[in-house]
């Protein structure tokens, strides 16, 4: 049997994918601000040829490649799946004259739109583990 070996850029893509996931359907905001802290280190560790320096270990993030890809991504559908998900159901609840028709629309929305970003994090992720980059 043949064994794969996973570089870093894979290894990383995945984790992205999976926090993107986590903000959906574990605790939103959290993973959000994790995805957050994981671009900010990219950005801080761009400039730096030797990586950032951790407790006891190092890690390389200036050459993750694919990896870099899905972290981008995963921010952006995130902030989308944030806009989409929250701000437009309570806008239309808010601004609607029937309240309890709008509150039915605003969750049936709510509803089909956090399924197919689920989808699309879970074809990310397989994308992920596949090593290719990201379709949306």
């Amino acid at each position: 049997m043949t064994e794969r070996t996973q570089s870093a850029s894979t290894k990383y893509a995945v984790i992205y994918q999976s926090i993107y996931l986590a903000n959906l359907l574990l605790l939103p905001g959290v993973f959000f601000i994790i995805l957050l802290y994981y671009f900010y280190q990219y950005h801080q560790s761009k400039n730096d040829n030797d990586g950032i320096k951790g407790n006891s270990y190092k890690i390389k993030m200036r050459n993750r490649g694919i990896g870099k890809i899905h972290l981008i991504r995963s921010i952006q559908l995130s902030v989308v799946a944030g806009v989409l998900l929250a701000v437009i159901p309570l806008l239309v609840i808010c601004l609607s004259s029937q309240l309890q028709t709008s509150i039915m629309v605003g969750l049936v929305y709510f509803v089909i739109i956090h399924a197919g970003f689920v989808l699309i994090g879970m074809f990310n992720l397989s994308r992920a583990m596949t090593k290719k980059a990201p379709v949306f």
